[in-house]
């Protein structure tokens, strides 16, 4: 009889930070990539925020692919369809021991306020970290992509308690032309107030369009 089982073992995580953590921060920012990306690259394209005096956090997914056949260009995703409640409950406790491990005492300390932006796979990678994780995110902006179909937002306080953005692109082709009113929906439906902007632009994002939208 085969017995599917798992074994805890210690892993070595890997994680990017941009900026410096003092008496002069402004912000802070938790950047979440997106399918196929890696978070090294991923934080580069934020670059420009360093002018508002933020700290950038870039997390990476855990399970690493080469992007075509077994060579070449290397990504990282945050979870499969394959064993999937095991892979959400690593990157929740990731996300969750990242945050206690650079972020706790600093904001204790100072009192500021943490901001999380989640591209694509990433803004689904938010939803869930925000539902089951125990971290403060006061601002959360979800950028060209989905909020989990597989939580119930109006049971956790963590939605309630912070201020939501959803950022889509008028000429994104990953999603249907329906896809930012639906997502929309899904948070109006459980009682919250997001914000949605529209960029004009595709599956994108960096520093510069969040200038633009006035979410910096």
């Amino acid at each position: 009889m085969i017995t599917e089982k798992h074994l805890t073992v210690p892993r070595n995580l890997r994680y990017y930070t941009y900026g410096n953590l003092n008496e002069s921060t402004v912000s802070i920012w938790i950047l979440l990539h997106g399918h196929g990306q890696l978070a090294g690259d991923f934080i580069k394209l934020f670059y420009g925020l360093s002018e508002f005096n933020s700290y950038l956090i870039a997390p990476e997914g855990l399970m690493r692919f080469y992007l075509k056949g077994s060579y070449g260009d290397v990504g990282a995703s945050w979870m499969t369809k394959e064993d999937r409640l095991t892979d959400i409950s690593d990157y929740i406790n990731y996300l969750d021991s990242l945050y206690e491990n650079e972020l706790s005492s600093y904001i204790r300390k100072q009192a500021i306020k943490v901001n999380a932006l989640g591209f694509s796979q990433g803004a689904t990678t938010l939803s869930r970290w925000m539902y089951y994780g125990k971290s403060r995110i006061d601002r959360a902006v979800f950028w060209c992509g989905e909020i989990a179909t597989d939580i119930d937002l109006t049971t956790h306080s963590n939605f309630a308690c912070s201020e939501i953005y959803q950022v889509f692109g008028d000429a994104d082709k990953i999603f249907s032309e329906d896809f930012p009113l639906r997502q929309k929906m899904i948070l109006e439906n459980a009682g919250l107030k997001p914000k949605m902007l529209v960029f004009r632009g595709g599956h994108e994002v960096n520093a510069g369009l969040m200038k633009k939208l006035g979410i910096i």
